[in-house]
């Protein structure tokens, strides 16, 4: 005869509580990964920019995604491959969205003489564990460009654009683009 009685309840308990202490975990790494970037030069800054040249944003890189290829900051320049999947798109009617391998962060964005402000936006909070250096620094490139206090103001600045590459910079750290199609794909 075999025994098929339920399992007993502190089994259950202990079940439950690896689960909460796990979703508690994924909770605790979205929240602190959304609020570590400032609007300023952080650990990885990039300690000497080039200067800002007048007259090279336009209006140009609005209603494109643009898939991000490298990022430098100060342990160098990390290049993002395809599998990555990092992005951004930026359009026509002040909104844009981007992904940066883990979370999509969307919001509203204004464009400037030199590039784009991004204010409030709101992003997916995955814990990503992932130990590849490039899908962090994926995540570190696209946190600087969007992610900081609420209500504060986060300013990219474009450094050089053409129709099919853009490098831009925020929060001190660079990030390269290469347009991939329009937005809305």
């Amino acid at each position: 005869m075999t025994d098929t009685s339920p399992p007993r309840p502190r089994t259950r308990w202990v079940v439950l509580a690896v689960v909460a202490v796990g979703a508690l975990a994924a909770v605790t790494l979205g929240v602190q990964r959304a609020g570590a970037h400032q609007d300023g030069p952080g650990p990885r800054a990039v300690v000497s920019l080039p200067p800002v040249s007048p007259g090279v944003a336009g209006a140009g890189y609005v209603g494109s995604r643009w898939r991000l290829t490298g990022v430098t900051d100060a342990r160098g320049t990390t290049e993002i491959p395809e599998s990555t999947d990092a992005w951004i798109e930026l359009a026509a009617d002040g909104r844009f969205v981007a992904f940066d391998g883990c979370n999509t962060i969307s919001g509203p964005v204004d464009t400037t003489s030199t590039g784009f402000d991004i204010t409030d936006a709101l992003s997916t909070l995955v814990g990503c564990l992932d130990g590849d250096p490039a899908a962090q620094a994926a995540i570190i490139g696209m946190d600087a460009m969007t992610s900081g206090p609420a209500g504060q103001t986060i300013h990219t600045t474009i450094l050089s654009a053409d129709p099919s590459q853009s490098t831009v910079q925020a929060g001190g750290v660079r990030l390269t683009f290469t347009r991939s199609g329009p937005a809305g794909r």
